[in-house]
């Protein structure tokens, strides 16, 4: 489905990310027409864009009354890639459907990639950026760092090497992240009972019994519901009145 893309103004970006961390990459977006509020950031490094709220399923059971989204957000694998595919939002100028929402992916290398390790593989801590969407969003984005350095204990009880600048310190614009795991929408290729986890409290990237009930996070393919900076609706608005006005004129 196509509708009309348009792009906000630097300031209102700038004012809206202002904090520690800058959070360049991400770009503010409105779903609902109120214009001092976004509900949903496009991230310019990955070309997609999250909800703002990271536990929205919570979110719409309450504001439903409990016929929309879970009680506390958190689901099995199943029902939340169900969730977040059952996600539309109207567009604020157009009034076209904005669906297509899914949860995030992972990068499933196989066996010989599962290896848990503190630094630099697909899982466990300090994970490779690239081999998730929402990995790249924790730690690239957002700075945040893993429970343990990469230099942490061996094997075992994980004794020491805790990092003392880690679990989630920065939300960014973000609101309510469940410090608990997040599904990815990636199954485990070798056990289809399996999916794809991303510990947000550890910062440990991981997969799970997908009957297990985690949080889930709704992205959506590239830039979408942007709304037009105030200046650029100004005129677009000023030229449907000149057009009506040589309309009547010629009459």
């Amino acid at each position: 489905m196509s509708f009309r893309r348009f792009v906000l103004t630097t300031g209102l970006v700038a004012a809206s990310l202002a904090s520690a961390h800058s959070y360049a990459a991400l770009q503010g977006r409105d779903l609902d027409g109120n214009q001092s509020t976004f509900e949903a950031y496009y991230d310019t490094a990955l070309d997609l864009t999250w909800l703002a709220d990271a536990n929205y399923a919570k979110t719409q059971y309450i504001n439903s009354g409990g016929t929309l989204g879970d009680s506390d957000g958190r689901m099995s694998w199943d029902r939340a890639v169900a969730w977040a595919d059952s996600l539309s939002f109207a567009h604020p100028l157009t009034g076209s459907a904005i669906d297509g929402w899914r949860l995030p992916t992972a990068t499933d290398t196989g066996a010989p990639g599962e290896q848990c390790a503190f630094v630099g593989t697909d899982c466990g801590y300090n994970v490779d950026v690239a081999s998730s969407e929402m990995a790249h969003l924790y730690f690239a984005t957002l700075g945040n760092h893993s429970y343990y350095t990469s230099t942490g204990a061996g094997s075992g009880a994980f004794t020491g090497g805790a990092n003392p600048n880690s679990t989630l310190d920065n939300v960014g614009p973000f609101t309510d992240f469940g410090i608990f795991s997040y599904w990815y929408g990636t199954a485990l290729a070798r056990d289809p009972s399996r999916a794809w986890v991303l510990d947000i409290h550890y910062g440990y990237q991981i997969y799970n019994a997908k009957t297990a009930e985690f949080y889930a996070m709704a992205v959506h393919p590239g830039d979408v519901a942007a709304v037009p900076e105030a200046q650029t609706y100004a005129l677009m608005m000023a030229g449907l009145g000149l057009m009506a006005w040589r309309v009547r004129r010629s009459r």
